[in-house]
């Protein structure tokens, strides 16, 4: 609004949001996960909520991708208890976003579509955000 009113020309950087530069907010308090294709302001709980910056995985968060059948079954070796668990795996490509929200003492892993190149999103409610590239098909 301030720009507006001093009279400086507003651009939008989003315009041409490409999925690849998706956006991870996830609220401590309740799980909310919220994916924006581009930067946003985003609120849960009464508390301003930060993008995740994505990591690479360490030792205890290695991520395993094995591709059958056209889709990703996605596996990680990790706890699943109700303080320390993966909150969501993502493929995200560069049209699409697929999402898969896990829960404590769900098994962690799931299949996602093999749908082209991009990232492979994995959150832990402990340690953040962990990424690797989709393998190639």
């Amino acid at each position: 609004m301030p720009e507006l009113i001093s009279g400086t020309a507003v651009t939008n950087r989003n315009r041409t949001a490409n999925m690849l530069k998706t956006q991870w907010y996830v609220c401590p308090l309740c799980g909310n996960v919220i994916s924006a294709a581009g930067e946003g302001a985003f609120h849960c709980c009464g508390i301003a909520l930060p993008p995740l910056v994505p990591e690479e995985p360490d030792e205890s968060h290695t991520i395993s991708v094995e591709c059958m059948d056209g889709e990703y079954f996605v596996r990680m070796e990790h706890p699943m208890t109700k303080s320390h668990y993966l909150s969501f795996f993502a493929a995200v490509t560069s049209e699409r976003v697929t999402l898969v929200k896990l829960y404590p003492e769900q098994e962690p892993e799931t299949r996602l579509p093999a749908r082209g190149h991009g990232w492979l999103y994995a959150c832990c409610n402990r340690h953040g955000l962990f990424r690797i590239p989709l393998p190639k098909r």
